[in-house]
Parts: C-alpha cells; sequence; structure tokens
C-alpha cells in the first residue's frame, strides 16, 4: 500500500461543452456568447479542485476510446489527476455533457448523454476497494448507480464524502445514509432525504438535525445566496457566502465539495463545521469569478487567505 496521503473519487468524467450568454440572453433565440470544452463532470471537477488545493488524487471511473475520452487522458495528465484505477472501455462512447448559461452566469439548460458511467459498478469497484480504503477519504458522486452506492457504503472502511449532484440522484443514496460522513445538498435534496421543506436558516437547521438523525455525521446544506448551514452533533451555523463578482456559478458546488474533503485531508479533526465551511465559501468565491467550473486560480493561499480576511481567525 502507498505510504503517501491521497483521496479518491469514485464519479463521472465527462467531455463539458459550456455555451456562455453575452450581457443579453433570450430564450428561445439565437445568443451571442461563448462557447468553450472543457473536462470535466462532477467527480473530474471536485478532483481537479483537489489537486489544486494540492491534494494527492485518484479518480475512479470510466471513459471510452473515441476521440473525447483522448482529450478527457490528456486533460486529466495536465490536471495531475490519476486515472490510475480509472478503465478505457473499449467501444463506448466517452461521457458528455452540455449546458448553457444565461447572462447573469446561472444555467438555463442542459443534456446530459453519460450513459457510460453505468459501467462503474460494484464488479468494477471491487478491485479497487484495497486501493480506495488505503485514502484518507472517499468522495462518491451521485452520478453512479445505486447499486454501486449501495456496495461503497458497505465495504468502504474510510469516511465517505457525498454530493448528491441533483434531486434525481440524490435519492440513490437513501439506503447509505448511515454510512456517510459528511454530506452536501441543496436545499431541495435536503428535502429528498428528511421531507421537511428547507426555506430559511431555521428549515435548513430542521433538516439537518434529521439527517443527523439518520446517521450522518457532518451535514453541509446549500442554501444558494444565503449561504450554507454546517451541522453536526448540537451545532449548526448559517455561513454567509463570500460574493464580489460573478461570473458563472456553474462548478461552484463541485469546489465545495473538494474544499471540505481538502479540510479533512489537511487538518483531520481540527477544525470544526464552521470552519470547514468558511474555507469552502472562500474557494467557491474564487470559482465564482471564473466562467469555468474549475476556477485556473484557485489556490490554498488564497483560499486560506479570504478566509481569515472574511470570516477572522
Amino acid at each position: 500500500m502507498m505510504s503517501e496521503k491521497y483521496i479518491v473519487v469514485v464519479g463521472g468524467l465527462n467531455l463539458d461543452i459550456a455555451g456562455l450568454s453575452g450581457p443579453i440572453y433570450r430564450e428561445f433565440d439565437s445568443n451571442i456568447g461563448d462557447i468553450t470544452t472543457n473536462a470535466g463532470g462532477v467527480g473530474h471537477n471536485i478532483a481537479q479542485n483537489l489537486t489544486s488545493l494540492e491534494v494527492p488524487t485518484y479518480l475512479v471511473t470510466v471513459y471510452g476510446d473515441d476521440h473525447f475520452g483522448d482529450i478527457l487522458v490528456n486533460e486529466c495528465q495536465k490536471a495531475n489527476i490519476s486515472l490510475e484505477y480509472a478503465e478505457q472501455l473499449a467501444g463506448k462512447k466517452s461521457s458528455t455533457y452540455l449546458y448553457v448559461t444565461d447572462n447573469n452566469g446561472d444555467m438555463v439548460t442542459a443534456i446530459n448523454d453519460m450513459k457510460i458511467v453505468d459501467e462503474i459498478t460494484p464488479d468494477f469497484l471491487a478491485d479497487k476497494l484495497d486501493f480506495i480504503n488505503g485514502a484518507t477519504l472517499c468522495v462518491i458522486d451521485g452520478n453512479i448507480s445505486k447499486a454501486s452506492i449501495d456496495w461503497l457504503a458497505a465495504h468502504v472502511t474510510v469516511p465517505i464524502f457525498v454530493d448528491p449532484v441533483s434531486v434525481a440522484k440524490a435519492d440513490r443514496f437513501l439506503d447509505a445514509l448511515d454510512k456517510i460522513d459528511t454530506i452536501k445538498p441543496n436545499e431541495y435534496e435536503a428535502e429528498l432525504f428528511t421531507g421537511i421543506k428547507v426555506v430559511d436558516e431555521e428549515t435548513a437547521k430542521q433538516a439537518a438535525q434529521a439527517m443527523l438523525d439518520k446517521g450522518i455525521e457532518n451535514v453541509y446544506i446549500s442554501l444558494g445566496a444565503k449561504g450554507m448551514l454546517a451541522a453536526t452533533g448540537d451545532k449548526a451555523v448559517l455561513v454567509e457566502p463570500m460574493v464580489d463578482k460573478i461570473v458563472s456559478t456553474n462548478g461552484a458546488g463541485d469546489c465545495t465539495m473538494a474544499t471540505l474533503a481538502w479540510a479533512r485531508f489537511q487538518y483531520g479533526g481540527v477544525l470544526d463545521v464552521e470552519e470547514a465551511c468558511q474555507f469552502a465559501q472562500a474557494a467557491a468565491s474564487i470559482t465564482i469569478e471564473s466562467n469555468q467550473a474549475v476556477s485556473p486560480d484557485l489556490n490554498v493561499r488564497d483560499v486560506v487567505r479570504r478566509a481569515v480576511e472574511n470570516y477572522g481567525g
């Protein structure tokens, strides 16, 4: 087993094709703007944010033997994301994600072609289990199947961090909640897990407590412009966001998840949930200033500086 500390991310690797609107956005019309292509996917984005935060990171995923697959391998190499435990699948089309943002940087529509992610099966994961359990922690994104999530929950012995990804996929974690160390749902995903409609800080606290009661150790509920509710044990606190300039909110959640994982990796149990959340909000503020889902400007020094300047410490 390796002597270095590392994090394993299990999830999707996509080619992201983004349409970013200019200053005027009109629905059902052709809009002037920019079109970009980047490696993406929740799993990939979390992994790339982690490597930007100087964490040795392995992405357990699949990709096709097509041209997009070649691009993805090259992009991961440039980002220092190890694909040593990923697999290229013959005759399969690499995962692709197409999205459009409006003039405020908010996503207005998206189409994903992620069928290949279904190949991340329990059998695929079984021969990688020892490596996964040698990590400091394992991050799971909700794009993988419920069967694989349940298998990981039953067999992974290191702390499991979860990004539910979307309401449509969050229910895949319902039978695994008591095996999760840290989860980062938004208000709609929190409602799915608890039945509590989250509309403000008080209802967010109620939902967080309900998730803690289900066995999750740490809960971070994203409340958008209101901030993030961080909860564990008998502590629940709302951490306000840091927003100076918004270019695109795409990828901010992936950065938040990565930073929470980085905080555990870097500081262990020294930080409480509020301090970890402050770092996450600082990192997210860097991401939303970029038109890329993973900001090229993300780094440990600026995350710490922004957190200290805005929250003290």
